[in-house]
This record gives structure tokens, sequence and C-alpha cells, in this order.
């Protein structure tokens, strides 16, 4: 009871807050921020939208949806696993984003908003609530939802591969004329967003897998590699969506320099680990240790660097010739 109340009121909280800073950015009003800290910096960054919504949006969706779902559940004794399946599910995957937005505080703006922070505890006390809510039915529940948890995993795992696909498709076709310019730029993080989206189904389906069967899948070295490669990505993506995506439109590309070098490299990285993680997603087993998939994981990834580069910068040389 004492958990169940304590989501409630973080809930309500937590869609207050984000109504409240919804409210001064449609009015364009200052939005003052506690504790000496620089909300107008960060609300107003391109990471305050994802998916084309602006996260304040997203967050009062959230929250409401968490009040009336555990209001019910409180008050009208809703007991049903989908229910608590969902509910956790997206405490999972919101405290997960939580901590990447609070990264991108740290990491790139390096500035900090009070409000978003705040939020960003409150959505840490409903997953740690919920996970102790739960923890005694996690693993029922994760065994009763698996094929749906690798449904969306699989789906996940390939529209994933798709949109990386069309991304580096874009990303050769924008540098035809040598640059990438603002409504290139735009585009390219649209798909971004919608990548991280997937990561995050990605991460929070293979929670699920693994504590359906912990013993068969901690000794499966296809689903830990795999889930290891995610990791990278997920890495790989933070570097890039924080210090190397925010200049794409500044870089010339005409030159073989750092950032030029560092994004045709992380491209290549992200491209050859969703395709791995694919071909593992497909594969029934490989023999294979853990420590060797890493290995050869990490041996391919270097050798498509190095191709990658040779081919980026043999491409550059013949365009400057006809130019």
């Amino acid at each position: 009871m004492l958990y169940k109340l304590l989501i409630l009121i973080s809930a309500l909280g937590g869609f207050l807050v984000s109504r409240y800073i919804y409210d001064h950015k449609s009015k364009k009003k200052f939005l003052i921020c506690p504790l000496k800290a620089s909300c107008e910096p960060v609300i107003h960054s391109k990471y305050s939208v994802f998916l084309g919504l602006d996260l304040t949006i997203w967050g009062m969706l959230y929250y409401a949806f968490v009040f009336l779902g555990y209001f019910l559940y409180l008050f009208f004794n809703l007991n049903i696993d989908l229910f608590k399946f969902v509910l956790f599910f997206l405490s999972l995957y919101t405290f997960l984003f939580s901590l990447y937005l609070t990264f991108i505080q740290i990491g790139k703006l390096r500035k900090f908003c009070s409000w978003c922070l705040l939020s960003a505890f409150l959505s840490s006390v409903i997953f740690f609530s919920s996970f102790v809510i739960y923890r005694e039915s996690l693993t029922i529940l994760s065994q009763e939802f698996k094929n749906f948890s690798i449904f969306i995993h699989a789906l996940a795992v390939g529209i994933g591969l798709g949109i990386v696909i069309v991304v580096d498709y874009l990303f050769f076709k924008f540098l035809k004329d040598k640059e990438i310019d603002k409504r290139e730029k735009e585009i390219m993080e649209r798909l971004s967003d919608l990548i991280w989206f997937l990561i995050g189904i990605i991460f929070v389906s293979g929670f699920f897998i693994y504590l359906s069967d912990m013993e068969k899948y901690h000794n499966s070295t296809k689903f830990m590699v795999k889930m290891f490669i995610f990791l990278v990505i997920a890495l790989n993506g933070l570097i890039l969506n924080a210090f190397i995506s925010p200049k794409l439109s500044e870089i010339d590309f005409e030159k073989h320099n750092k950032y030029s070098l560092m994004s045709v490299s992380m491209g290549i990285i992200s491209f050859v680990s969703w395709f791995l993680a694919f071909l593992l997603g497909r594969l029934k087993s490989i023999p294979f240790t853990f420590i060797e998939g890493i290995v050869i994981y990490f041996f391919l990834i270097l050798i498509s660097i190095l191709i990658g580069n040779v081919i980026f910068r043999i491409k550059l040389v013949i365009k400057n010739r006809k130019f």
C-alpha cells in the first residue's frame, strides 16, 4: 500500500512539473530555476523534443497514465497481469530514458534544469517503487509475456537495422555536395530519435526475456553477446548524439579531419553492430564462449572501420579531382 501511494504521489507530482514547464514554454515565459540552475538552455535545447513532440507532453502522458493505472489498481483492485506488465515496462523504459536525459545535461549541455532533474527523480521513484511491488512476481510476469517480449524485441531489432541502413544511405547521399545542411541534419536527428526509441524497447524487452529463464539466458552466449552489442550501440549513440550530431552541419567532410573521421567510424560501428545483433537473433546458438564472441565482434568492428575509412577517403579524392 505504501509504495502504491508513493507512486500515485510521484506520478501526480511529475504531471504537475511537466505541466508547469509546458505552460512556461508554450507562453514563452521565463522559467525560474531553483538551486541556481539553468533551466532555459535545457528546456529550449534540441534535446527537449523527442519523436516530434516536446518532452513535457511525453511526460504529462506518462505520468497521467501511471497515476490512472495505479489509482484503478489501488482503489478498484484492478489486479490484471497485462496491466501490471505494461506499467512496469513503462516505468523501466522511462527510468532508462531519464538517465539518458540526465547524461545529456551533464555531458553535453553542461547545464542543469532543476525541474527536469526533479522529474527524473520522480520517474526513478516510480520505477524503484514498482520494482519493490512486483519483485516477487516479475519472473512470473516475464514468463507469462515472454512471447510478447520476444516479438517486440525481434521487431525492434529488425526495424532498427532498417533505419540504420536508411540513415547510412542518406548520410552519403547528403554528402554529395560535401556538406550536411540544416534540413538534412533535422532528418538525421528525427531518425536518431526513432533509433533511441527502439534501443529502449530492446533493452527493456531483453530484461523481461532474461528474467523469464535466467539460467538459460545467462548461459546463452548468443543472447549475452547480442545484449553486449546493444550496450556498445547505446554508448556509441550517446557519444554520436551528444558530441558529433550537433556539429554535423559544421563538419567539413571534404577533408579527412578529426570530426569527419569520427562521424564515419561511429556510423560504421552502428551499422555493423546492428547487423551482427540482427544476425545473432536469427541464429539458434554460436560455437563460442562469451569472451571469444566479444573478441570476434571487436575484430570485425576494427576491420570494418579501417575498410570503411579507406573507401571514404578514396571517394573524397575522386570527388576532389572532379572539381
